[in-house]
């Protein structure tokens, strides 16, 4: 029985945390947040938010023309 409500609440902690991601419309941790290639530019997520741990504090680290990527805002 411990370890159905083990298995159950993983489960429903993983759904929530996706959920969470998805509502806000942010990136997720190390999640593309922007980019461009001359004629191309970046339509998805600008924002950044780490759906294991909402309190953590993440930024839209610019990487190269083509890419940046949500990273935690110490790093």
């Amino acid at each position: 029985m411990q370890l159905k409500l083990s298995i159950f609440f993983a489960l429903a902690m993983s759904a929530a945390q996706f959920v969470l991601a998805q509502d806000t419309g942010c990136a997720d941790l190390y999640g593309q947040c922007g980019g461009s290639i001359e004629t191309w530019s970046w339509t998805g997520p600008t924002c950044c938010i780490d759906s294991a741990d909402p309190t953590r504090e993440l930024t839209c680290k610019y990487v190269d023309q083509q890419y940046s990527v949500c990273v935690p805002v110490s790093a």
